[in-house]
């Protein structure tokens, strides 16, 4: 069969060509014009709030809340406001003029005509030390697809709304440095999509949720900075994506559950300043991934598992203050690295091994034992 000649192509391909060149000629659709329901509710917002010195609310003003007011992202097919941040201490042009971070101080209430904003997918008021008041209550019930909320670094007050784990979406929940109280709500573990925990520095009382565990997709949980009491509870040492675990500074009891050094991708773990007693689980210490421990103001005892390896890496590991005896680990010197050590106020005994890391320590690491010496402490007698 005879093939067209290269002169016959571009008649053939003609049509295509007329189509595309139609189709460039044509504008592109506008985006949709702000919701008039949801512009009532950003300025509902705003009438709760009072931020002076900045401006940060100057350039919410016309008709089009979609269109160039600060902090506010559209969904363009419909209009519905879908993302809300405002950061106190963000570095844009607004929050840093001529380039000079500002740190942004905002007084008033979360108003509940957020919950309006029923497409709401991103909610983040962060940083601004003066918001007070509840995290309004409908925020866990009216908005089914918000993915993030974070309200750290304000002064709010009351309790963690109860539905919080209606929020099926819901990937970081972030209500950090506030002034928060009661429990950390029991829904919260029905979170399955939760990436990102973060209530750390608050005022909550009562247990971490014995089955925090469920949580399968969390990274992060960080709780420190409480008052939280009773155990910790076993399931957390079943979480597959747990990389970073604080739960310091509470008034946590009893022993650290013996498969929390298990996790496959256990970075740092803090219980410091808790009331944690028993043993140190061997495997917290053999876990080659943990690079920050911090286990001290405890009434942890016994011996200091002598489980170190060549693939230990120890940016920071904390015992201090606790009630350990013994020796100090002679495996420590085969650590790949040990940056910061602290053994001190223990009643360890014995000679402190010689060679890394134990040369480049100070004193400080191993004071206030009852009989340790060698290395920095002089010689033994």
């Amino acid at each position: 069969m005879a093939t067209a000649s290269p002169a016959a192509r571009p008649a053939v391909a003609a049509p295509a060509l007329l189509a595309a060149l139609v189709l460039a000629l044509v504008p592109a659709a506008a985006a949709a014009a702000c919701s008039a329901a949801d512009r009532d509710a950003l300025l509902s917002i705003r009438a709760a709030l009072t931020e002076a010195r900045l401006g940060v609310f100057s350039s919410w003003a016309g008709t089009d809340c979609c269109a160039g007011w600060y902090g506010v992202a559209c969904d363009p097919t419909d209009g519905r406001v879908a993302d809300l941040s405002l950061r106190g201490e963000a570095e844009d042009a607004v929050m840093a003029p001529a380039g000079r971070p500002a740190s942004g101080v905002m007084s008033g209430y979360i108003s509940d005509a957020v919950c309006r904003l029923g497409r709401l997918s991103s909610l983040v008021l962060a940083d601004w030390k003066q918001i007070s008041g509840p995290v309004p209550s409908c925020v866990a019930t009216d908005l089914p697809y918000l993915r993030i909320l974070e309200l750290p670094g304000n002064r709010l007050t009351g309790g963690i709304p109860p539905s919080v784990g209606g929020l099926s979406r819901l990937t970081v929940l972030n209500l950090a440095d506030n002034l928060l109280s009661g429990p950390i709500p029991g829904s919260i573990t029905s979170l399955a999509s939760l990436k990102h925990l973060d209530l750390a520095n608050n005022q909550l009382t009562g247990r971490v949720p014995a089955d925090l565990g469920k949580l399968a997709m969390l990274s992060r949980a960080l709780l420190g900075r409480n008052r939280l009491s009773g155990p910790i509870p076993p399931s957390v040492a079943s979480m597959p994506r747990l990389a970073d675990l604080d739960l310091s500074e509470n008034q946590l009891t009893g022993a650290i559950p013996d498969g929390l050094g298990s996790g496959h991708v256990l970075t740092s773990l803090y219980l410091g300043a808790n009331r944690l007693s028993g043993r140190i689980p061997a495997s917290l210490l053999r876990n080659s991934g943990l690079g920050i421990l911090n286990l001290s103001r405890n009434a942890l005892e016994g011996a200091v598992p002598d489980v170190f390896t060549p693939r230990s890496y120890f940016m920071l590991l904390d015992l201090s203050r606790n009630r350990l005896s013994g020796g100090v680990p002679r495996s420590l010197a085969s650590a790949a690295y040990v940056g910061h050590l602290d053994l001190s106020h223990n009643r360890l005994c014995g000679a402190i091994p010689a060679g890394p890391p134990f040369d480049h320590l100070d004193a400080d690491s191993f004071g206030g034992n009852t009989c340790l010496c060698g290395g920095p402490l002089g010689k033994c007698t």
